[in-house]
């Protein structure tokens, strides 16, 4: 499973270059973060062959569910974990590059990357559990992301 944020603050028609190229099995959209525009609402209903969709997802109601993950009316019918192997190659997350030279490309984020980023970060400026850093950056730009793939 791979993760895409789209950013709400995007122009319509960027989120659905982002929507395009992710072509999401299910969507999640946060409540917090603004309405949908139309354009993107449109596109979201008529394109996207979607296996799960919440749309007005309230992340209050998640912090204050006493261990609850699904929001009401949200069913979980799963009996176990899944059965699925996470490793170093694996691709937890697709970002995407600026578009500067045309339309946005889609770039696959590796495991690998970041179980190499926050050891090293951590050991470079010596940093314990007991830090907290900020990155200046847009939700859905991930500048972690240093050894990726493009679509």
């Amino acid at each position: 499973m791979t993760e895409l944020t789209i950013d709400p603050t995007y122009p319509p028609t960027r989120q659905i270059i982002y929507l395009e190229v992710g072509s999401p099995a299910g969507l999640i959209v946060i409540q917090a973060a603004g309405a949908l525009p139309n354009l993107v609402r449109e596109y979201i209903l008529s394109k996207l062959p979607l296996k799960a969709y919440l749309a007005d997802f309230n992340i209050h109601d998640l912090l204050e569910s006493s261990g609850n993950l699904f929001p009401q009316g949200v069913p979980f019918t799963g009996s176990h974990a899944p059965e699925v192997v996470v490793g170093p190659d694996s691709i937890p997350s697709l970002c995407f590059t600026s578009g500067s030279e045309g339309k946005p490309k889609g770039v696959y984020g590796r495991h690998f990357s970041l179980t190499y980023y926050f050891p090293w970060m951590s050991e470079t400026f010596g940093l314990s559990e007991n830090d907290r850093f900020t990155m200046l950056s847009g939700i859905a730009h991930d500048p972690l992301q240093r050894d990726s793939v493009h679509q």
